[in-house]
Formats: C-alpha cells, sequence, structure tokens
C-alpha cells in the first residue's frame, strides 16, 4: 500500500506525518491525530453519479462500431423488418455488457475503498482525514483551521435525487482540495456545520491571541454585532427584511432578483449582439452594391462568427444560471452565498480566509449606476468569471458599502495616482483610467475604459513585489508593478507606472508588507 497525496499539498492539508521537526507554536505541537478511525462512505448512489462519462464513453464506442448502419438508414428499416443481417450484433451488444459490468464493478469497489471521518486531537484541533484510491491509496489529512471555504453543491440530478456535494477549498490550491460527492443534502449541511464549528474557533483564537482584528479584512465579531450595513445592503439590492433568518440561522443580508441580474447580464453581452447586428448590414450592403458574389464571400466568415456569438450566449447563459437565485447571508464569522437555477451552490467563506477584493464596472453598466463584487480566495479558481461573486450585480453605493463591510475601506475616498506620461502611447484608449492608492491596510489599483475594476489586496496577503519593463515600456521609460497572491487569488497588477514611480511602489509595498507580517512572526517564534 502507497501513501500519496494531493499535488500542491501545503500545511492546511497533510499527509500522514513522518519524523516531525520541532514545534514553533502550539498548533504545531498538538497532539498526533489518530489515523485509524471508523471511517464513513460517501451515498451508494456515487458511483452512478460519478461515472457519466464512463457511460458517454461507451455509447460513443457503440455509435463507432454501427456507424456504418447510422449512416444508412435503410439498415435501419431493413432491420425493423427483419432483413438486415444480424451476425455481429449480439457479439457487440455483449461486448458493451460487459464493459458495463466491469465499470460497474470497478466504480462499485472504488467507493468501497473511499472513506472519511472527522478527528480531534487533545488541542480541539480538528482534521479530516480523507481515503480514496483502489489500485494506489492515497491517504489524506486536512487541517479544518485552514479550510478556506464551504460549499454545499446540488448538481441538477443529484438535486433531484436529494444529494449534495461536499466541497473544502485550501490554499495549495485545486489539487489539495476535497470534494466529498455524493452525500445526503441533510449530512452534507451537518457536515458544513461541523467544519465551520472548527474555523469558527480558529479565527476566535488568532483574534484572541492578537487582542485585534486582522488588518486589510473587517472584524468577523463588529461584522456580527452591527446590522446597519445589512439593512443599507437590502434596501439598495432589493426588499429583504433585514430580520429574515433561513432555516439554518444565517441572517439574509442581501438578494438580487432575476430581472435584475437577466438585464445586467444582457448589458453586460451587448458587443456579441452588435457583433452580429454588423455583420448582418455588412452583408446586406455588400450585396446591394456588389451583387451575390460578395454575398457568397460574406459567407466565409459565417463559421467565425457564429462561433464568437455562441460563445458569447453560453457564458451569458451560465452566467445567468449560476448567479439566479442570489442571496447573501451573514454568517458568525463571514458570509454565505447562495445561487443557481438548475444547480445550486452554497458557499460559505469567513472573512479572514479573503485575499483580495474587486469591484467590477462594465461601460453600460456604469450608465445605470451598476457594480459588481468579486472576492479572491485562496484555492480557488483565478478566472473571475468562476470565481466567487459576493454580489453579480447591485447598485453602485451598495456594492461600495459591501467592500467597506468586509475591508473596512472606502475605494471612493483614496487618492489615485496616475499612469506614467508615456503611458499614452502604451494605451491611448484607457491610460486616464490608471490608477493606484494607497490605503493604511492595503493597496487598491484602478484600470479600464470600458471594463473599469478595482482591484484591494490587504498588505498581510502579499507574497512578493516585482517590477516588469516590457521592450517598449523601456523606450518609454515605464514599467508595471505586480503584487503575487496566494494560490488562486488573482493576480495584482498596476500598470505604465513611471520608473520613479514604480521603484517608489516596490518599496512601499515592501516596507508596508513586513510591518504588517512582522507582529505575526514575532508572535510565531515566540
Amino acid at each position: 500500500m502507497t501513501t500519496d497525496s494531493p499535488k500542491g499539498q501545503t500545511a492546511g492539508s497533510i499527509v500522514s506525518p513522518v519524523a516531525p521537526a520541532a514545534p514553533l507554536n502550539a498548533d504545531a505541537a498538538a497532539a498526533p491525530v489518530d489515523v485509524t478511525p471508523q471511517l464513513r462512505r460517501l451515498h451508494p448512489l456515487t458511483p452512478v453519479l460519478r461515472s457519466w462519462r464512463l457511460l458517454g464513453g461507451l455509447t460513443a464506442a457503440a455509435l463507432g462500431l454501427f456507424r456504418d448502419q447510422v449512416e444508412n438508414l435503410a439498415w435501419i428499416w431493413h432491420a425493423l423488418q427483419g432483413d438486415a443481417e444480424f451476425g455481429g450484433l449480439p457479439k457487440a451488444f455483449g461486448l458493451v455488457m460487459f464493459s458495463l459490468l466491469i465499470s460497474a464493478l470497478a466504480a462499485w469497489l472504488s467507493w468501497r475503498a473511499t472513506g472519511f471521518a472527522f478527528v480531534t486531537d487533545s488541542n480541539g484541533v480538528g482534521t479530516l482525514l480523507f481515503h480514496r484510491g483502489l489500485l494506489v491509496r492515497h491517504r489524506s489529512q486536512v487541517r479544518l483551521k485552514r479550510v478556506q471555504s464551504v460549499d454545499v453543491n446540488q448538481p441538477l440530478v443529484p438535486r433531484l435525487l436529494g444529494l449534495s456535494a461536499l466541497r473544502l477549498d485550501m490554499a495549495a490550491g485545486e489539487g489539495a482540495s476535497v470534494n466529498l460527492a455524493y452525500l445526503r443534502s441533510a449530512d452534507a449541511w451537518h457536515l458544513r456545520e461541523e467544519i465551520l464549528c472548527h474555523t469558527a474557533v480558529a479565527s476566535a483564537g488568532t483574534a484572541a491571541e492578537q487582542s485585534v482584528a486582522r488588518p486589510g479584512i473587517r472584524d468577523p465579531g463588529a461584522a456580527a454585532s452591527g446590522n446597519h450595513a445589512a439593512a443599507g445592503l437590502t434596501a439598495a439590492v432589493e426588499a429583504a427584511s433585514p430580520a429574515w433568518h433561513d432555516t439554518r440561522g444565517d441572517e439574509l443580508v442581501a438578494q438580487v432578483s432575476t430581472h435584475h441580474l437577466v438585464r445586467a447580464n444582457l448589458l453586460d453581452g451587448v458587443s456579441a449582439w452588435l457583433l452580429l447586428v454588423a455583420w448582418l448590414l455588412g452583408l446586406v450592403v455588400s450585396t446591394v452594391i456588389w451583387g451575390w458574389e460578395a454575398l457568397l464571400g460574406a459567407f466565409a466568415v459565417l463559421i467565425p462568427v457564429t462561433i464568437a456569438f455562441a460563445a458569447q450566449t453560453s457564458r451569458q447563459i451560465g452566467s445567468m444560471l449560476r448567479d439566479a437565485n442570489f442571496r447573501l447571508y451573514r454568517t458568525p464569522t463571514g458570509v454565505r452565498i447562495s445561487s443557481g437555477l438548475t444547480s445550486t451552490i452554497n458557499r460559505t467563506i469567513d472573512f479572514d480566509r479573503i485575499q483580495g477584493v474587486r469591484l467590477m464596472e462594465p461601460y453600460l453598466w456604469r450608465r445605470f449606476g451598476w457594480a459588481a463584487v468579486m472576492v479572491d480566495i485562496a484555492g480557488g479558481p483565478q478566472d473571475e468569471e468562476k470565481g466567487a461573486a459576493l454580489m453579480p450585480v447591485a447598485e453602485r453605493a451598495a456594492a461600495l458599502e459591501l467592500v467597506a463591510h468586509v475591508t473596512g475601506v472606502s475605494l471612493d475616498c483614496g487618492s489615485y495616482a496616475g499612469a506614467g506620461g508615456g503611458a499614452r502611447r502604451l494605451d491611448p484608449l484607457g491610460w486616464r483610467y490608471l490608477g493606484v492608492a494607497m490605503f493604511a491596510e492595503g493597496v487598491a489599483r484602478r484600470s479600464g475604459r470600458w471594463r473599469r475594476s478595482t482591484a484591494y489586496v490587504p498588505f498581510q496577503r502579499v507574497q512578493s513585489v516585482t517590477a516588469h519593463q516590457g521592450w517598449l515600456q523601456r523606450r518609454l521609460s515605464l514599467a508595471t508593478v505586480y503584487v503575487d497572491l496566494p494560490v488562486g487569488a488573482k493576480r495584482w497588477d498596476a500598470r505604465h507606472r513611471a520608473l520613479d514611480d514604480a521603484a517608489n511602489l516596490v518599496g512601499e509595498l515592501g516596507r508596508r508588507t513586513r510591518a504588517q507580517l512582522e507582529p505575526a512572526d514575532e508572535e510565531l517564534v515566540g
């Protein structure tokens, strides 16, 4: 039996320990975890629900065996009349059934080899043990206090069967995340509460040791004690009673109506519709001026235009299905996001797990005063379309209030320094909208003329700061400053800064980052 761990595993997810080094703090000195508890199994329908790719492959193989008959529709008619040759059909059918039997047996054995358990050491630190693998056994231990977010997801078919998937995102990235698919919905929610109890205890313990809230992110206790933010958000986003709680006790902060969401998505994707209209107009005009030959030539671009339009339409539909029935709840240590039409997603995020916040303002949205709030989470997807939408669309004032509620920073109150003088030659349309502002506990940057974005990063989340010069930037005495964040967080950048400004920005970011991290390092060593 071999032991392995997911790719990119960090301290948040450890493999069976071997010869541990001398601990630096009390957490590292925790008592060893029992690695042989009674494991719980996933739902018995898990092998069926997770084998749809295999069934699809077998179906494609079966169609490949009969592609000649499928293409020849006359063969189907003859088969119905009993005149077709069926000599190879029983063999093919037997082969398919044998493959299905083998795949079902393999799925069942894999399910039998998969199990999980929650254990607690003598110091009260909870750990998730996750065992899986049929031929190669994997045994992972995940410290629950290191979990970045907890999701309860219900794809369409499992939702109809009353099943859910429990997903734990870790700071090490996709390879270190744990996906317990599938469980009974009641069990998934119960396990979520059990995990959140450990993360809440970890957050409270950290706050008690430091005696102050974590810099750059609003103190969860303050968020839970005040009700003014909830009232303001619900009034500006959607009329939801601040006193309303769901069945799990979480307070409803804001919700987005489907009508508002559809309008926002159509405005955001108007470029695809304009492309289609422009192509149709060009098709008509070219036909009138140059005749039918031009019409035939115009059809040469039909495939690229169709692909672009289909991609944009698919993105819009997916966004509307994902964000439909959007509700934002307050939890004791953070927020819970609930959304989805056919498949539902419930994501719980602690405030101290947020790596950065982005305010998104597409051009047409600004005409209506709308904005979206995105958050970056360590270990989450880097694509903004797949990231955690803290609010998919809202009035700009409500979006700014939500950002201030999470970070303690008012993004509109900063003094944004513009880009260098040569930036106009590299970005003639958007150079006026480039800016960087320093705050007491973080840094923000603005960019984009058509799709404006304001990104804020707390100093305590910064991993490294670098300056980069392309060959055109060197000729114009410009540089771009990058701030690297944990895996899953979108890379922060300040483009086209003057050389002196870029050097000062790198030095100031490094100085303030060290100032924020040194107290924590002293406590760790002490």
